[in-house]
């Protein structure tokens, strides 16, 4: 299996090395962009799309092959989950009232709400890191 992984890998690197010089060498057309652009973009589509299934199909395997792993790593996803809660709840909508004519459009009351959890999450995770290595480093005080 991990002979077949090996060259399945060696093939995608020969193609995406291909790719690379046929789209840096490869002339341009009229309007001055390089010929091989929608081939290039189209193989980075597929690459990431691959990435994307094996990155949710082998933590399913991997679940069902072993279901007592499973439950340390629903346990961090529900963390993950309630953590992203309390940010929503800190989170505020009201809108700024902005007077800037470019900034008007973000002043919209769920991309605020986006916003802002996005940030109470890292702040909460900030938090949460420094209170875990306060606890690691004055737990090896005493033992």
């Amino acid at each position: 299996m991990t002979k077949i992984l090996r060259i399945v890998l060696i093939v995608l690197l020969a193609i995406s090395a291909l790719l690379t010089i046929l789209f840096y060498a490869g002339g341009e057309d009229i309007s001055g962009q390089p010929v091989y652009t929608n081939i290039f973009l189209l193989w980075a589509v597929l690459l990431t799309g691959i990435a994307v299934v094996v990155t949710v199909i082998f933590p399913v395997i991997q679940m069902i092959t072993n279901p007592k792993n499973a439950k340390k790593g629903l346990l961090g996803v529900v963390a993950i989950v309630v953590v992203i809660a309390i940010a929503y709840g800190l989170s505020s909508g009201e809108a700024l009232g902005v007077r800037n004519p470019d900034l008007v459009q973000y002043d919209v009351p769920s991309t605020l709400k986006y916003a802002g959890t996005m940030i109470n999450s890292i702040y909460v995770l900030a938090i949460i890191a420094f209170v875990s290595v306060m606890y690691v480093e004055v737990s090896k005080i005493f033992k």
